[in-house]
């Protein structure tokens, strides 16, 4: 696939089809993905990859601890965003909320999809991506760039992915499953696994903003 197609392709995938994805496959998407520029070439990125029985001990963990509301405790706090980028949040969130027949009084389907989340909705593999503790922002702008790469790439197999903050909200059972060591912090989950086409989920798009608000132009 054309690189410029690739990112145009790419959405948040919320739903899949059981048939796992190979090591064999996550390893050569993995094998490119790490060609992301790092600051000073650091590459401050490890990765846990994980699947059958580990995947569902994962994904039921989580589920159980977010259905039942248990406080969130993540390596990297959830911030507090200004009010212009919480509404872009609220707007994409009422936006797929409509989407998914999913009204404000429904609180039923509302917890339903909030633990879906810590599921990886259902993804036969996760990514779990983490780096040593106590390095700078730049750091994460590094993984950043290899999340991205992993994204990208995985469209090359027919194979889409979501990036979850959510699977990081209980890093000691996270650390725990996944024998990660203490020293680790954790930074963000991938969910990768084949489309399922069908899906409601699967056919909403988010919104970007027009680039005459984001963009200006110097000397040319």
């Amino acid at each position: 696939m054309d690189i410029i197609e690739a990112m145009k392709a790419r959405y948040s995938v919320r739903g899949f089809k059981p048939k796992p994805v190979s090591r064999e496959i996550i390893a050569q998407i993995l094998q490119v993905a790490v060609r992301a520029p790092s600051w000073g070439n650091l590459q401050t990125w490890e990765f846990a990859v994980v699947g059958g029985e580990v995947m569902k001990e994962l994904e039921l963990i989580l589920a159980e601890k977010a259905s039942v509301s248990d406080e969130r405790y993540p390596d990297i706090p959830q911030p507090q965003w200004p009010s212009l980028y919480m509404e872009r949040r609220r707007e994409n969130g009422l936006r797929l909320y409509q989407h998914m027949g999913i009204s404000r009084e429904d609180k039923e389907k509302q917890l339903r999809w909030f633990v879906d989340m810590y599921r990886f909705f259902d993804a036969p593999n996760g990514i779990i991506v983490y780096t040593e503790k106590g390095l700078s922002e730049w750091a994460l702008l590094n993984i950043g760039l290899v999340v991205q790469n992993i994204a990208l790439g995985a469209l090359n197999y027919g194979l889409g992915t979501t990036i979850l903050a959510a699977g990081m909200s209980y890093p000691d059972e996270v650390r725990h499953l996944l024998h990660i060591p203490e020293s680790k912090q954790l930074v963000v989950a991938i969910a990768i696994g084949y489309p399922d086409e069908e899906a409601l989920a699967n056919k909403f798009r988010s919104r970007r903003v027009p680039l005459d608000e984001i963009v200006t132009w110097h000397g040319l």
